[in-house]
């Protein structure tokens, strides 16, 4: 982090010194009072969002802005920017604006002296601005890049607020093209034929951040998902051990679950069907209820997804019913599901779920007063990079993880006596010191790919099974035991659900279906361009998790 810092920093000084040079050769005063205007304006708006709202300028604050009209525009300045933390920003600006202009005629005063500091401070700036210009090929990277998700910032989306916007700008042109391709796709979707003669209720739950090595039914050996072993041991849930999302973050793992194309035949989710309208148009009641609808990330991710789940025109067609926000907890999510307000109900129903799961922070994805069941002392990593403070970080994860068990559990008791059955799966994986002295999505170091792929590309992917679903599909039972250990990416999940929902559509392909007799297993290419079996057929013996 602090090197990203670093390089933000030196930039946002080497656009100063570029825009410094412009004027001095230009010997024009209107140009120097366009910079100051437009630095001063980018400065302004970055620090009133900052102390109301706790945000920056981005693609999702300037998509607001282009959304708003006169009426919304003057209730938001009274609340707001005349009140409070808003009056502050206002005087923040207008010091700097005084400090600028007491400056430039105080200009001599401020010269320095001395020649040996002079030649220190002007040192100093050159080396900055050297390297901050290294890093301009950022602007190549923003606006050559076709897709919002190219994540070309890492985990920092950038300081200097010139670079935010200029990306935000791009961000939402490409955002645009693609929703609006998106939405033509949709809008001439043509409806399926449902086969199910009794009522019937579909459920996918997506989670978030989910290492499978720390899953009790995948073999972890503390007890972090004991209502999934029950269930199992009921012989209500079917484990699957070989499935990997296509990518290790949110975006464009969502983006490309919930359109029917496949990325091992080189398909792009815009230009394909958004299977949940043809759920829809086929006659399905589709309830969305999705916990990061809202969010305070500062990141480009939920911009990204957001714009595309809830894009105005897509919802229309294609639920029947969207959960207005989301919670700080996951249950709260569920409940609120439960209470039955807001969702619709019919024959045939799909319900989607999209949690917070383990998402960085664990810390904060669960209540500690009831879910805190393992500390420190519990972990037994004891690698040689391990302190307490990062037991605790694992012990956090963990406690996270037996939530979110808690929480999936409460989605299937409110199946339980229905024709119903559940697909779960984790939009990608995590580490949590798991092989090496890192914490979330780095990227994998030179010898440790397969340990990369493993802990964020491998995700739990179960299916449950209702009683009377059993009992009414034992041919579909016996299928999804066949298939259990089948290599499979979340890319194609729509086809498993048109099968396990009894819909015949044209968008449906047998060979893309993990449970089909006709399955036939493709590439997984996953982070757009790694083959995720030939690494893993490559590289070096895997290194065990240590204990």
């Amino acid at each position: 982090m602090e090197t990203s810092v670093f390089i933000h920093l030196c930039r946002a000084l080497a656009i100063s010194y570029l825009f410094t040079c412009i004027v001095y050769y230009s010997h024009k005063s209107w140009v120097k009072g366009m910079f100051y205007a437009i630095g001063c304006t980018l400065f302004g708006v970055n620090v009133f969002l900052w102390l109301v709202f706790h945000k920056i300028i981005s693609p999702q604050i300037i998509t607001l802005i282009g959304e708003t009209n006169t009426t919304e525009a003057s209730e938001f300045l009274s609340t707001f920017l005349l009140n409070g933390k808003g009056l502050l920003s206002l005087f923040i600006l207008a010091l700097t604006i005084g400090i600028i202009i007491l400056a430039e005629k105080k200009r001599s005063l401020l010269q320095i002296k001395k020649a040996v500091s002079k030649r220190v401070i002007n040192t100093i700036v050159i080396i900055a601005s050297a390297f901050g210009f290294c890093h301009f090929n950022i602007y190549y990277q923003i606006f050559s890049s076709k897709a919002v998700d190219d994540n070309f910032f890492g985990d920092m989306f950038p300081y200097d607020a010139l670079t935010a916007t200029i990306y935000s700008l791009h961000a939402i042109s490409i955002t645009s093209h693609q929703m609006d391709y998106a939405i033509k796709i949709a809008e001439a979707e043509k409806a399926g034929t449902i086969t199910e003669k009794d009522s019937l209720h579909i459920i996918m739950v997506v989670g978030e951040s989910y290492i499978k090595k720390h899953s009790q039914v995948y073999g972890y050996d503390l007890p972090t998902t004991p209502h999934l072993e029950q269930e199992k041991e009921r012989g209500n849930l079917f484990v699957f051990n070989n499935v990997v999302s296509p990518f290790n973050s949110t975006s464009p793992t969502l983006k490309n679950l919930f359109c029917c194309n496949s990325i091992a035949d080189g398909e792009k989710w815009y230009k394909s069907p958004f299977f949940p309208t043809c759920f829809k148009r086929s006659g399905y009641t589709i309830n969305y209820w999705d916990n990061q609808r809202v969010t305070k990330s500062q990141g480009t991710w939920d911009f990204s997804m957001n714009s595309f789940l809830f894009d105005k025109r897509l919802c229309k067609i294609s639920y029947s019913e969207a959960a207005p926000e989301g919670f700080p907890y996951d249950d709260q999510l569920i409940t609120d599901f439960e209470n039955g307000k807001k969702k619709k109900d019919g024959k045939y129903v799909f319900d989607i779920f999209h949690l917070w799961g383990q998402h960085v922070d664990a810390s904060e994805r669960y209540p500690h007063d009831k879910f805190t069941r393992f500390s420190a002392k519990d972990i037994r990593n004891n690698a040689p990079y391990m302190t307490e403070g990062k037991k605790q970080d694992i012990a956090n994860y963990d406690n996270a993880t037996y939530y979110n068990d808690y929480v999936v559990n409460h989605i299937i008791n409110l199946y339980r006596d229905k024709n119903a059955v559940l697909v779960y799966f984790s939009d990608h994986g995590e580490e949590v010191y798991d092989y090496r002295d890192s914490k979330g999505r780095v990227e994998a170091a030179p010898g440790q790919e397969k340990n990369w792929l493993k802990y964020q590309f491998e995700v739990p992917f179960v299916v449950w099974c209702s009683d009377k679903y059993k009992a009414l599909h034992p041919d579909v039972i016996h299928r999804i035991k066949a298939s259990l250990n089948r290599p499979f990416m979340t890319d194609n999940t729509c086809h498993l659900l048109f099968d396990l929902a009894g819909l015949k559509t044209i968008y449906y392909r047998p060979e893309r279906d993990l449970i089909s007799t006709k399955f036939k297993p493709s590439k997984r290419i996953v982070n757009n361009n790694t083959d995720f079996d030939a690494v893993m057929r490559k590289s070096p013996t895997l290194t065990q998790a240590l204990p």
